[in-house]
């Protein structure tokens, strides 16, 4: 009769840590996900507020450049997902620089064509 004692006790020792144990994985996420949504709301501020900086800095680029007779013009290249900016001359609407350069843009893509090519998807 006092091994079914002991081995009760050892029992409810074992279920009560096993029930902290749950409790504080609980607790742990709570905390983890409290985080990830501070992090959230905080990455969306900043998202926000470097938009409203970035229109600011094209502005004041934009205002500086005419100055000089030139002209940005402002591209997204879909299809890789960048940015392309070319610089004009204003007086004779010529390219000057293109940033990225094209070659590289077309490298780039062609690249990516290959790779789509030789794999599936991305893991």
């Amino acid at each position: 009769m006092d091994l079914g004692v002991e081995k009760y006790s050892s029992y409810q020792a074992r279920t009560k840590a096993v029930k902290q144990k749950g409790e504080e994985l609980s607790v742990k996420r709570s905390r983890q996900k409290l985080k990830q949504e501070a992090y959230l709301k905080k990455s969306e501020e900043q998202r926000k507020l470097s938009k409203l900086q970035t229109e600011q800095y094209l502005k004041e680029i934009l205002h500086i450049t005419s100055i000089f007779d030139r002209e940005l013009r402002f591209s997204v290249n879909r299809e890789l997902g960048e940015v392309v900016v070319k610089v004009i001359d204003s007086r004779t609407d010529k390219v000057i620089k293109e940033i990225p350069p094209e070659d590289i843009v077309k490298l780039h893509s062609r690249m990516k064509e290959v790779i789509g090519l030789l794999f599936d998807k991305k893991i």
